[in-house]
C-alpha cells in the first residue's frame, strides 16, 4: 500500500506502508496543522470509493461542524473525484458509476456546503490518520479524527439524511409491499456462503417478510418475500432499510451504513475487517 498526498487536485504517492500501517502511529502521531483549522476550509476526501467506504465517515462533517461552528465543509464533486483518479474506480466494480457515491451519502446533509470541483493546497485525506497496535479496535473515522485534533468520539456512527420527496417513496414502498413490520436480507455478489446457516437462524427468528438483494448465485436461503429491492434507487434502499424491524446479511457498506438506524446482524469477512467495523452493528 502507498501513502498517498493530495494537493492542487493531484494525487503524490510519498512511500510504502504495511497493510494495517496507514497513517501515524499513536507512539510517534502527527498531527493535521493548526493552520489549517484555523483557516476552516475543510474538505473530506476518501481514497476508496464503495459504498461502505463513505458511508463509514458520514458522521464526520457533522463532527467538524459541531467542533468547529464558522467552519465551511466540502465534499469532492464526481468531476473532481474522476480527475484526480480516473479508472481507479473500476476496483469497485459493484458500482456502476463509484464515484456517485459520495451523493448517495452526502446528498441532503445539512452540515455540507457543498460539492467542489477543485481545491487549492492540502487536503488531509483518509491516510492522514492515527492508529494503534490492536486496528480492530478502532474505527477508521475515530483514526481520522485523532489526526484531525479530536479528543471526542462519542455518536460517530454511519448517519444519513433523506429529503421529504424520498421519504414519501420510501414509505409508499413499504405501504405496497408490506402490511407491518418487515425485515431486509442482503446477500452481496462477494457472499461465499460462510454463515449462511445463522444468517436463516436469525430470519427464521423473526419471521417476517423481507425486502431483499440477493446475489445471482442460489444461497439456499428461505424467506417471505416482500420485494426485491435490485432495481431501486440506492438512496431509497437505504431509507427502506432504515424504517426494518430488521437488517441481516454478510458484510457490506450497505448495511454498515444504516446500522445506527435499526438492528443490523452481519455475518463478517473470513479475517479481520480491520478498521471497517461499526459499533452499533451485530456480528455474528
Amino acid at each position: 500500500m502507498q501513502f498517498w498526498r493530495t494537493y492542487n487536485n493531484k494525487v503524490y504517492p510519498l512511500h510504502d506502508v504495511s497493510r494495517g500501517r496507514m497513517g501515524f502511529s499513536a507512539e510517534d502521531p502527527s498531527y493535521i496543522p493548526d493552520e489549517y483549522l484555523d483557516d476552516g476550509n475543510f474538505v473530506i476526501l476518501r481514497t476508496c470509493f464503495g459504498l461502505g467506504d463513505w458511508g463509514i465517515i458520514s458522521a464526520f462533517p457533522r463532527k467538524l461542524k459541531e467542533k468547529y461552528p464558522n467552519c465551511k465543509v466540502w465534499i469532492p464533486s464526481k468531476k473532481l473525484l474522476y480527475n484526480m483518479f480516473g479508472d481507479y474506480s473500476k476496483s469497485w466494480n459493484a458500482w456502476s458509476d463509484a464515484y456517485n457515491v459520495v451523493h448517495d451519502i452526502f446528498d441532503n446533509n445539512p452540515y455540507i456546503d457543498g460539492f467542489i470541483d477543485s481545491f487549492e493546497g492540502d487536503v488531509f485525506n483518509d491516510h492522514y490518520r492515527i492508529y494503534g497496535e490492536r486496528l480492530e479496535d478502532v474505527p477508521l473515522l475515530e483514526q481520522i479524527m485523532k489526526f484531525w485534533q479530536f479528543d471526542n468520539f462519542e455518536d460517530i456512527e454511519p448517519e444519513l439524511y433523506w429529503s421529504d420527496e424520498e421519504i414519501k417513496l420510501g414509505n409508499q414502498i413499504i405501504k405496497e409491499h408490506c402490511d407491518g413490520e418487515f425485515g431486509t436480507l442482503l446477500i452481496s455478489n462477494r457472499f461465499d456462503g460462510v454463515g449462511v446457516e445463522k444468517i436463516q437462524q436469525k430470519i427464521d427468528e423473526f419471521d417476517l417478510p423481507m425486502f431483499y438483494w440477493t446475489k445471482s448465485v442460489d444461497v439456499g436461503l428461505e424467506f417471505k418475500k416482500a420485494l426485491d429491492m435490485r432495481h431501486i434507487n440506492m438512496r431509497i434502499q437505504l431509507y427502506i432499510k432504515s424504517k426494518a424491524k430488521f437488517n441481516i446479511g454478510n458484510q457490506s457498506g450497505v448495511n454498515d451504513t444504516i446500522a445506527k438506524y435499526t438492528p443490523t446482524y452481519t455475518i463478517g469477512r473470513v479475517g479481520n475487517i480491520g478498521s471497517n467495523f461499526i459499533r452499533s452493528e451485530i456480528y455474528l
